[in-house]
């Protein structure tokens, strides 16, 4: 033991020392444009993991009494706090100035209001949380038609009509961006509004991610866009890679896997994600107060994420919660990639909550707001 113990020791500060540099690594990836490297992309989405496993090694070095270690660790994850304050946030909800001026936004990537987990369940559980959920907003995903036995699990009228009866104003978006819906108790509408690059199928992914609704609720005319930016179009099959690693030669097998079929949908995925959200940004740089919210498809600390935040948006998540948490809920990638964005000197984020019912892929998020005079 007297001989072994160094060398043990040894090895341990080596792969702290890699996972240090991993974890800042993953910090300031998102500075790196994807259309240039792929890697540090893919980092940031594993940023949450590595700084919890670097707080975690650098209490147990503490605790051993290697306070170089220690302080290497700590020193990491206040070089990356520019990153990580918007990942893990050190944050609470706030107390509104006036209850009356509040209301709730909730978005949910509905994966056309179908249930994942209890197919045979009586009834739709989506439509029945949406119904009593009480948000006064929200925006929806990847539904098309809301009359269409075909695409809605378990349809029903009378399931229809009690959540028309909870929001008696719904909207649409134009066009190719036809799955974008927003219920609301309060009367809203579409805004058609014309991108430089609309007519570019190629860029736009195939169809619109985005479109602008607006909602007049108490005395504001509050612009809304609803966003379902391009995913990273992996199989079932590869999505269930990192499940499948059971030994040594899984392994290989999965990292072949990763590098000659994931690795270049992640990348191209970065990329148009990344050109979807400038022509966002570009088309409504006018346009304020403004929320933005969906299915980013993306991290807190990316690429497109930092797009928004230049753009003067804020993330009302790491303002009004503390630690990081996931909208995405399959295949072991859990991921923070649903957001929501504001900004204007009239909104203020109060709180924000995960809900956990589990029809969809996605986990719904939603935030409280103030109108402020």
């Amino acid at each position: 033991m007297i001989i072994i113990s160094p060398l043990i020791r040894l090895c341990l500060k080596i792969i702290s020392i890699v996972l240090f540099i991993v974890t800042l690594a993953a910090a300031y990836g998102g500075k790196c444009n994807p259309e240039y490297m792929t890697v540090p992309s893919v980092l940031v989405l594993a940023l949450p993991y590595l700084a919890i496993a670097t707080l975690i090694t650098g209490i147990a070095w503490l605790l051993s009494g290697r306070l170089i270690m220690a302080a290497a660790a700590a020193g990491t994850l206040f070089l990356g706090w520019g990153t990580l304050k918007d990942v893990t946030p050190l944050a609470f909800s706030k107390s509104p100035e006036d209850e009356t001026r509040t209301f709730r936004l909730m978005t949910f990537n509905s994966l056309h209001l179908a249930d994942t987990t209890k197919a045979d369940a009586p009834g739709n559980r989506a439509i029945k949380f949406l119904t009593e959920s009480g948000a006064d907003i929200i925006c929806l995903q990847e539904l098309v038609n809301f009359e269409d036995p075909n695409e809605i699990h378990h349809w029903s009228r009378g399931l229809i009509d009690s959540l028309y009866a909870a929001y008696p104003y719904r909207a649409s978006g134009f066009a190719n961006a036809h799955d974008l819906k927003v219920l609301s108790k309060y009367p809203v509408n579409a805004v058609q509004i014309k991108c430089d690059s609309q007519e570019d199928g190629a860029y736009w992914g195939k169809r619109r991610r985005w479109a602008l609704f607006e909602v007049d609720i108490k005395g504001l005319k509050l612009p809304i866009i609803n966003f379902h930016m391009t995913s990273y179009e992996l199989t079932d099959t590869e999505r269930e890679v990192v499940t499948e690693i059971r030994g040594v030669s899984t392994a290989k097998k999965s990292y072949e896997e990763f590098r000659y079929e994931i690795f270049p949908k992640l990348g191209e995925a970065f990329r148009t994600r990344a050109k979807n959200v400038q022509e966002m940004i570009s088309t409504t740089a006018d346009i304020t107060p403004l929320i933005a919210c969906g299915d980013f498809n993306d991290v807190p600390g990316s690429w497109s994420y930092r797009l928004m935040r230049e753009a003067g948006f804020q993330d009302a998540y790491p303002e009004t919660s503390l630690g990081p948490t996931n909208t995405f809920n399959q295949f072991l990638f859990l991921f923070h990639i649903d957001q929501i964005f504001y900004r204007g000197q009239h909104l203020k984020a109060l709180k924000t909550k995960r809900h956990r019912i589990n029809t969809s892929d996605h986990y719904p998020i939603e935030a409280t707001f103030e109108i402020l005079p």
